[in-house]
């Protein structure tokens, strides 16, 4: 009991010694102290955002070289370079392993041949080549054959971000599809894979 009286005075006399120290201050000080601790602040979450782009970097450098990687795409690009927004767990372009998926998924009244109103491929990636550059950023190629699929594949990831692009083109009729968005570990991704491929 005496320890809990003890405490509570100690809190009543830094509380009073607080504020007798705020009503000392003037109006400019007070004002400069806020913008120093705003600034400290901005800093701080700068340095912080910087941290979290580094370690989504590297995260997904590594899913490249284990060749388990997902890119889930937030917008999609044609042959005529028009961009188009979808939804980023439908539509993805992804390697587990030995098998590649791509799977387009638009919003609407027609079903589609997934049944999520676009077409899901699978195939057998070969011819698996990564280059990086000088400043980190990565090139990862590889050829896709499937049933429904013969293409190769260009994936850009820029340095200091998980955020990529990767473009397919057709090799029987040069057609382009690009997709952008996030690159991440097959097993963090959180895609929907429609049950009917070809």
């Amino acid at each position: 009991m005496k320890r809990l009286l003890f405490l509570l005075a100690m809190a009543t006399f830094l509380f009073y010694d607080f504020s007798l120290q705020a009503q000392t201050k003037t109006k400019q000080e007070i004002k400069a102290e806020r913008k120093a601790h705003r600034q400290a602040m901005r800093a701080h979450n700068k340095m912080v955002r910087q941290l979290q782009n580094e370690i989504a970097y590297q995260n997904a450098l590594q899913a490249l070289k284990n060749n388990s990687w997902a890119l889930q795409a937030n917008t999609l690009y044609n042959n005529y370079g028009m961009p188009i927004s979808v939804t980023n767990n439908t539509n993805f372009i992804a390697m587990d392993r030995n098998r590649v998926s791509l799977q387009l998924a638009f919003n609407g009244f027609n079903p589609g041949p997934n049944g999520l109103g676009g077409i899901t491929v699978t195939g057998w990636p070969s011819s698996i080549h990564e280059r990086i550059d000088k400043k980190g950023n990565v090139t990862y190629t590889f050829n896709v054959m499937g049933a429904a699929i013969f293409a190769q594949v260009t994936v850009q990831l820029s340095y200091g971000s998980n955020y990529a692009t990767a473009t397919v083109t057709g090799n029987t009729n040069g057609r382009q599809l690009t997709f952008s968005g996030i690159l991440l570990p097959y097993s963090q991704s959180n895609i929907f894979e429609s049950g009917f491929s070809f």
